[in-house]
């Protein structure tokens, strides 16, 4: 009896974390074709950003909509408004596979369609070789309605999976045909966002989305564990702490107080109001630097010793909630990340990798990029590891040969990989930010 009734519990439980109340009837609110791109202009791009073909190849003329669509608050009540960027290759009827692509860490709320942005510039890379390329702009982000919940695995999953939803709205719109294969991939907050999404993906249990293999690259999966060490030590990205504490009092109220700020030591009480407010016009660089060395040295003293000494400090519990270190992915994950990365400690990919495969997954993989390389430098051999990654899937279906890059191409990314790793240790220095 007890089983039955535990069993019961599971499968209500499962409905209900899926089920919304007043949900519309469509989820797709608008689309706008904002590019058209040719190969010829995709081809010129990338001798202008120095992208060799080899790498990224031009197959297809792309066009990108820039959509609105609806998805639950974390009310399970209200719906807001989400934006994202689909890119859609003009495949001659021919289907395609999707992929979705997250992006890094951003704390202003505006968001353009550039050829000069570079996280843009992979989904269009993906696109003109055969991907319909999604990019969520997550919760609050880029024309959403609302404040971001930085890091939070929830709404991160829901933003993926509601565009999902709207896309197929768009599909049938303009006659887009997709295989049915569905790849996941990110980078920093982007790695933490696309595991989150095939956790929840999986979780629904549609069928008309399943995960055919994920990538997460350099994403902060241990937030209690490896990543919280380096709020405690000197650290480059300092601006984690805070953006992290506001969303959460958003998200769960993690302290009983009417204003998040008071927690904060003077002068960061008054000073990091002007970044997480309504308006959101000042970048994570800007925070950065009025932040001190050790992130942790703007918090209260009393509330550094509650996340150390309380094992149910509120903070803590709900930072647990988001790891992602301990589920079982029935698709197959590719880990990638560079053990120099100084801001997303690479520890955070070992520590997923070791907790998946304890929960009984059996296609789990790690895929360190470089043991030199700091997190910036490291993400364009990573997005380059997860299509190779991709691609064996595209084309070989669920039992891919799992061969090596063509020794041509490795032989040419090892050489620029080389060449890469030798600058960055003679200079020291990361490439902006992601």
């Amino acid at each position: 009896m007890k089983l039955r009734f535990l069993l019961l519990s599971i499968v209500l439980f499962s409905f209900q974390s899926f089920a919304y109340k007043n949900e519309p009837s469509n989820y797709l609110v608008s689309s706008t074709l904002i590019k058209a791109h040719t190969k010829k202009s995709i081809s010129a791009l990338w001798k202008q950003k120095h992208i060799p073909k080899i790498a990224l190849p031009v197959k297809y003329d792309v066009d990108i909509y820039e959509i609105i669509y609806k998805a639950p608050w974390i009310d399970s009540t209200t719906w807001i408004n989400c934006s994202g960027i689909v890119f859609i290759p003009k495949s001659n009827g021919k289907k395609v596979a999707t992929l979705m692509f997250g992006h890094g860490t951003e704390i202003r709320k505006g968001r353009e369609i550039s050829d000069n942005d570079a996280q843009q510039g992979i989904c269009l890379g993906t696109a003109t070789d055969g991907y319909l390329s999604l990019y969520p702009d997550y919760y609050g982000i880029g024309k959403g309605d609302g404040e971001h919940l930085y890091q939070h695995a929830w709404s991160e999953g829901m933003a993926f999976i509601y565009m999902l939803y709207a896309v197929e709205e768009l599909k049938k719109q303009l006659n887009v045909e997709t295989s049915g294969q569905l790849f996941l991939t990110g980078y920093s907050q982007g790695g933490h966002a696309s595991m989150a999404a095939h956790k929840y993906i999986e979780a629904l249990n549609d069928s008309r989305f399943k995960v055919t293999a994920s990538s997460p690259m350099s994403g902060a999966y241990d937030m209690t564990g490896e990543q919280s060490k380096y709020m405690f030590q000197v650290y480059p990205r300092p601006f984690y702490l805070p953006y992290l504490l506001t969303s959460y009092q958003r998200a769960y109220r993690i302290v009983d107080t009417d204003n998040i700020y008071s927690i904060f030591r003077s002068p960061y009480d008054t000073l990091l109001p002007g970044f997480f407010g309504t308006v959101r016009t000042k970048t994570y660089a800007d925070l950065d630097k009025i932040m001190p060395p050790i992130p942790k040295d703007i918090v209260k003293e009393s509330y550094i010793n509650e996340y150390l000494n309380n094992p149910k400090f509120p903070f803590k519990v709900r930072l647990e909630e988001n790891n992602l270190t301990q589920w079982k992915p029935t698709a197959p994950v590719q880990l990638c990340y560079c053990k120099g990365d100084r801001e997303v400690n690479y520890r955070n990919s070992e520590v997923a990798y070791e907790g998946l495969k304890k929960n009984g997954a059996t296609a789990v993989s790690l895929d360190n990029q470089s043991d030199h390389l700091d997190h910036n430098t490291c993400a364009a051999f990573a997005v380059l590891s997860s299509k190779a990654f991709f691609d064996r899937f595209r084309k070989h279906g669920k039992n891919p040969k799992m061969k090596n890059v063509a020794p041509f191409k490795k032989w040419i990314m090892n050489i620029v990989k080389h060449k890469t790793e030798k600058e960055y240790v003679k200079n020291g220095r990361d490439k902006a930010y992601m």
